[in-house]
């Protein structure tokens, strides 16, 4: 996994202030959003998966997820898709999928 680790073992990723920021999304709502359709439509990889897994990110887990540092998930959406930032790209896919599920009612705007 891409984190800096301290002697006990501990993911961290100082900031200007000296805390430490993992992401701190739902990874089970991020696999909702994060579809395939979106990944292949906004990136070169075909699932959530094997983007996280090219990156180095070992995300099995909940606790996994939220110990990959922000910046380093940045980088990783910035040279892999076509956003800046992975809250962009989170913020795309909530828009994608509401699309989606929108079409598939066929919802009509007024």
């Amino acid at each position: 996994m891409k984190t800096l680790e301290t002697q006990s073992g501990h993911s961290n990723l100082p900031t200007d202030d000296g805390s430490v920021i993992g992401i701190r999304d739902d990874l089970d709502l991020i696999k909702n959003y994060l579809t395939p359709a979106f990944m292949k439509k906004y990136t070169v990889f075909s699932c959530l998966e094997d983007f996280l897994q090219s990156a180095g990110f070992a995300v099995a887990t909940q606790q996994d997820f939220e110990l990959v540092p922000v910046t380093a998930m940045d980088d990783w959406v910035q040279q892999n898709s076509k956003f800046l930032n992975w809250s962009e790209m989170v913020s795309a896919a909530g828009d994608f999928y509401f699309d989606t599920q929108m079409k598939a009612i066929k919802f009509k705007s007024i």
